[in-house]
């Protein structure tokens, strides 16, 4: 069983890229271009990749849903 909060938590001053690739960078040190790889590779699952380089506001609430996955 999955559970998705109904606040999405997304830094609406970060583009959905940069929200994305957060965690993996600070936490994990993941290098930057394989973050972003990586983040661009699940947009693309959840069929939202060109949604990448806009913000959360500019979203409607099932992408921003998508996003926070």
């Amino acid at each position: 069983v999955g559970m998705v909060f109904q606040h999405f938590n997304l830094f609406p001053h970060l583009t959905i890229l940069e929200n994305c690739t957060l965690a993996p960078i600070w936490v994990r040190k993941t290098p930057k271009k394989q973050a972003e790889e990586i983040a661009m590779h699940f947009l693309t699952r959840v069929k939202i990749p060109e949604q990448a380089n806009k913000y959360p506001g500019q979203l409607s609430g099932g992408q921003q849903q998508r996003v926070a996955i």
